[in-house]
């Protein structure tokens, strides 16, 4: 599923796109995503002007000038195009909203979301700490909120696994299982250790490689699997520069042992057994 890298990425070109457009409209294609749709959205969005694109986690935040903020999650599945203004729809199209660029140029932003995990939302923009997806999020993995003593004094009190409390939104927002995979590598942490377990020096080098593989993964655009492709339509490069997720069985690049697959919380992890000592 698109993580904090291809949400950012995303949001890096709609900032360049969309900023200070008008909204001519907004089309539904569907009823429900994940969850309802409140298809007053278009009624809300209809000639206003966006006037900021921002991001937490996993969520685009789209701000307009009547002080309302468009939530976009994609999901497991999901991503936005912007497209020509003659663009027909296509399967999985959800969501299109037309929009007019100062220039004059008119052209629409797509979400396509097979697998209909995404969400979409609309919020007063004074009050979306409260919204009920974003409340109980944690610290953005690239805020510099995120500092050694928050994840010490956090770590020291949970008992799972280091793997599963990269996954908790409610602690760290933006790390997905691609990426909670590659950091404990470049980390030389076993995913299994429990969290309380790392020491000083692991808990610094973790917090590096956190801001380390994201950033790189943005440079590259992201990492595309199977379904994620950044607005312009290319896909991400991430994926070759990948040192461990979804290369089982291949040898390590940094020592040439064969790479594993676990299972951790019914999710797929990927180590190296030489560099990622128990």
């Amino acid at each position: 599923m698109p993580e904090l890298p291809e949400v950012e990425t995303s949001r890096n070109y709609l900032k360049q796109t969309l900023l200070n457009s008008k909204i001519i409209s907004v089309q539904f294609n569907v009823l429900k995503l994940r969850w309802k749709i409140n298809l007053d959205i278009k009624f809300f969005l209809n000639n206003m002007i966006i006037i900021k694109i921002d991001r937490i986690g996993k969520y685009i935040l789209i701000k307009t000038s009547n002080k309302k903020t468009l939530i976009l999650h994609l999901g497991m599945s999901g991503y936005l195009s912007v497209s020509k203004f003659n663009y027909k729809k296509i399967k999985h199209d959800h969501m299109i909203i037309n929009f007019e660029r100062k220039n004059g140029e008119k052209k629409k932003l797509v979400f396509n979301d097979q697998r209909r995990f995404g969400h979409i939302d609309l919020y007063d923009t004074s009050n979306l700490n409260n919204h009920f997806l974003i409340k109980n999020l944690g610290i953005d993995a690239l805020s510099e909120d995120l500092k050694i003593d928050f994840l010490k004094k956090t770590f020291s009190m949970k008992k799972t696994t280091i793997k599963t409390v990269l996954l908790d939104q409610k602690i760290i927002c933006g790390i997905g299982n691609i990426y909670a995979s590659e950091i404990l590598f470049y980390s030389k942490i076993y995913p299994l250790k429990k969290a309380c377990h790392l020491n000083a020096l692991e808990t610094t080098l973790l917090l590096d490689k956190i801001k380390f593989v994201l950033t790189k993964a943005i440079l590259n655009g992201g990492t595309t699997i199977k379904d994620y492709k950044k607005p312009d339509g290319k896909v991400g490069y991430f994926k070759q520069k990948l040192k461990v997720y979804g290369r089982e069985k291949l040898k390590c690049y940094d020592c040439e042992s064969i790479i594993l697959k676990i299972d951790i919380n019914k999710r797929a992890t990927y180590i190296c057994p030489q560099c990622q000592k128990k």
